[in-house]
């Protein structure tokens, strides 16, 4: 007799029926270590960005050269006095790198624990690559359109 509407569970996980492999244990431990402290990291690295950019001897970040040519074109006589709009590029780069380091951050947790549960990896790192290529070439782009611009306009 056959029992209609019955609720039937089905794991996807094929790593409990096979020994795990020190990779997988190791990268378990990451996962496990980057999702406790997943909010600190965040933290840390955000702080450490957005105060670095505000101290101009110390300012990085990874489209520099595009904040200096921003500040170049916001400092004309127009925008004189107008600390909003001379802020502007800085803030810019500080939301981009700041965005950027918790996507790889959260993207490496997501990998490390698809490694260690024994998971098919190769769905899960596709974008994340995809998003480090496209801001690889972005970043040489800016540097060879930007390489002559200095602070002093």
């Amino acid at each position: 007799m056959k029992v209609k509407g019955a609720i039937v569970s089905v794991s996807q996980n094929y790593s409990s029926h096979q020994p795990k492999t020190q990779t997988q244990i190791v990268a378990k431990i990451f996962g496990r270590w980057g999702r406790k402290y997943q909010q600190q990291l965040y933290a840390v690295g955000t702080t450490l960005i957005v105060t670095t950019q505000a101290m101009p001897a110390q300012a990085f970040g990874l489209f520099n050269p595009t904040q200096i040519a921003l500040t170049c074109m916001f400092n004309s006589a127009g925008a004189t006095g107008n600390a909003i709009v001379n802020a502007l590029p800085g803030v810019i780069n500080a939301a981009i790198t700041v965005l950027l380091f918790i996507y790889f951050v959260s993207s490496g947790v997501k990998v490390a624990n698809a490694i260690g549960d024994g998971q098919e990896i190769t769905q899960v790192i596709q974008q994340p690559v995809g998003i480090f290529f496209v801001v690889l070439i972005l970043f040489i782009v800016q540097s060879v359109l930007f390489a002559g611009v200095t602070e002093a306009c």
